[in-house]
């Protein structure tokens, strides 16, 4: 049986085991929360060549040579020496500097890193709490700009959403490395981009729909938002003020969820160059595969994120 070596530990599991499952069985302080690998909050750190390439091929080539694996997707079939994330030692520490609600249910939490954060709009992190609580968000902000913000979609019965909100100001939390490819690019100048989210999952799109008009993007960005039947585009105010400034480039369509369908339907590409981002629950961004693919869209000219997350 192998057997995974924690400092002065030892732990025996089966061969072909979840290294995550025989973590939490043991009480490890590691944190989790989507499972498949993309939030990336079960980070943990082996010595080279001990980790299946499996575990380690959705991080960056610093961290693979740094030994990082996920353990979500780590099956053990050797013996492991391994090293548990401490956040306070191996993340970025940042001081909350903003909590605003947006709505009732979410949250503008607002950071300022300790060191420079290297990022693109749009992209994600995970935001320790401590080391057995972390959860993915999308960054909301631009690189240079002077805070870190992300729009938190508050749960009543979440661990994190309970234990964030009782925190204040100048608070330390701590930052995982940004990571996701929904992000704008530079050579995207030229093709209509085509922006979907429901819910927070305006957030990442409205962050590369600024990035993309800060960058003189030339070619048309359509923004679409379905909100709650009761409520409205939490950042409707922001984002018109937006196209206002952009007329000829970026159009709105801020829907209530009950045009989802409808709109879905009657969906129309600007071109067959067009660019799709979706962003939002897993079922919204699955929902949208077969409607761009009808419309067009090879599966290459569509950028998802989906936000998986336990409570």
């Amino acid at each position: 049986m192998p057997e995974l070596r924690i400092g002065p530990q030892r732990l025996q599991v089966a061969s072909g085991s979840n290294l995550l499952d025989e973590l939490l069985a043991d009480d490890q302080p590691v944190a989790w929360s989507c499972r498949s690998g993309h939030c990336q909050s079960c980070l943990v750190q082996a010595q080279p060549g001990q980790a299946p390439e499996a575990a380690c091929s959705e991080l960056d080539p610093e961290q693979q040579a740094q030994g990082w694996l996920l353990a979500c997707q780590c099956q053990v079939q050797q013996d492991m020496d391994l090293h548990l994330l401490d956040p306070a030692q191996d993340g970025l520490p940042a001081h909350i500097s903003r909590m605003e609600y947006l709505t009732e249910n979410i949250l503008l939490l607002g950071l300022r890193p300790e060191r420079p954060l290297r990022y693109q709009a749009g992209q994600h992190l995970s935001l320790w709490l401590d080391a057995e609580l972390a959860r993915p968000y999308s960054i909301a902000s631009l690189p240079g700009e002077p805070e870190l913000q992300f729009h938190l979609a508050l749960k009543a019965q979440g661990q994190f959403s309970q234990r964030i909100q009782r925190m204040n100001i100048g608070e330390r939390i701590y930052l995982g490395r940004a990571n996701g490819h929904c992000h704008y690019q530079s050579d995207w100048q030229d093709r209509p981009l085509l922006l979907l989210g429901r819910g927070t999952g305006l957030s990442p799109l409205q962050a590369v729909a600024r990035d993309a008009l800060k960058h003189g993007h030339r070619a048309a960005i359509e923004l679409w938002h379905w909100h709650p039947e009761n409520g409205d585009c939490y950042l409707r105010a922001e984002l018109e003020e937006l196209a206002q400034a952009h007329p000829q480039t970026l159009r709105l369509h801020l829907h209530p969820q009950s045009q989802l369908s409808s709109d879905m339907a009657s969906l129309r590409l600007a071109s067959r160059h067009t660019l799709a981002l979706v962003c939002g629950h897993p079922e919204f961004v699955e929902q949208w595969r077969k409607p761009l693919f009808m419309a067009g869209l090879p599966r290459r000219q569509v950028f998802d994120e989906a936000f998986v997350s336990r409570q």
